[in-house]
């Protein structure tokens, strides 16, 4: 339980500190470390979600009209709901803890039993500003990003693949998806990956920064909790999303009381 409350206290000291810290990501060398950041994490793993969107997209759309057999507003309602709101943070945050989270926590954590974020403070650079400030900015907007492109390729890949192998006509679910689009299901799913992105990278940076000894074993138990904790934070703030905005979560185990 002891341990429990001192990561947690870890992670929110972490949190506070990128926030009153934003300043730094001016200096030119936090700066390049934001660039670098951004481009690991949402760039360099845009490849990967292409079929795994336009999969689920058309996997939604054919179960809803061939199996509930429903028609074709109906299926970009779900599309909506499912993608737009829920199964697009969640992808694009899971793939940012797979690749992001692993590399960061690893990295930091190589760094701190070679002595080298020792040395940082010995030369008065504050390791905090210089190491977790970037990484914790550049892994929230990369979730926001990669957010949207699942988004995209989801529904529009769902629609285009669907109207293909299920001859749903194509015009129709472009119909029902601008009557039935909303704005807030966008900045839902943006605040909601922001939150996501931040969370993965304050708790990667936590087990980086604090491995819990100083031989090599100590770097692939960091990486492994990061990751572990990173799903488990996301998978919570979810549930709170999800209760907060709609009342209801855990499939109505948890209801708002009206």
């Amino acid at each position: 339980m002891f341990a429990v409350y001192r990561e947690l206290e870890g992670s929110a000291h972490l949190l506070m500190h990128a926030i009153r810290r934003l300043g730094v990501l001016r200096l030119p060398p936090v700066a390049e470390e934001l660039v670098r950041q951004i481009y690991f994490t949402g760039a360099s793993a845009t490849g990967g979600i292409v079929l795994r969107g336009a999969f689920i997209g058309t996997l939604i759309i054919a179960y809803v009209i061939e199996v509930l057999n429903a028609d074709a507003a109906l299926a970009v309602k779900m599309l909506l709901w499912v993608v737009l709101r829920e199964v697009g943070p969640l992808i694009a945050a899971v793939l940012v803890i797979q690749r992001s989270g692993t590399a960061v926590a690893t990295e930091l954590a190589l760094r701190e039993i070679s002595g080298e974020i020792a040395s940082l403070r010995r030369m008065r650079i504050d390791p905090y500003d210089y190491l977790v400030v970037p990484r914790v900015v550049g892994m929230a907007l990369s979730n926001a990003a990669l957010t949207l492109y699942v988004q995209l390729i989801a529904v529009g890949g769902g629609m285009v693949l669907s109207s293909i192998i299920i001859q749903v006509p194509l015009d129709e679910m472009l119909t029902n998806f601008f009557l039935l689009a909303s704005p807030l299901d966008l900045v839902y799913s943006l605040i909601k990956s922001v939150l996501f992105g931040a969370a993965i990278a304050v708790i990667a940076c936590y087990h980086g920064m604090n491995p819990g000894g100083r031989s090599i074993n100590a770097v692939p138990r960091a990486a492994i909790r990061a990751v572990t904790e990173g799903l488990l934070a996301v998978m919570l703030l979810n549930v709170i999303f999800a209760y907060v905005v709609y009342g209801v979560a855990l499939f109505g185990l948890l209801t708002a009381e009206q």
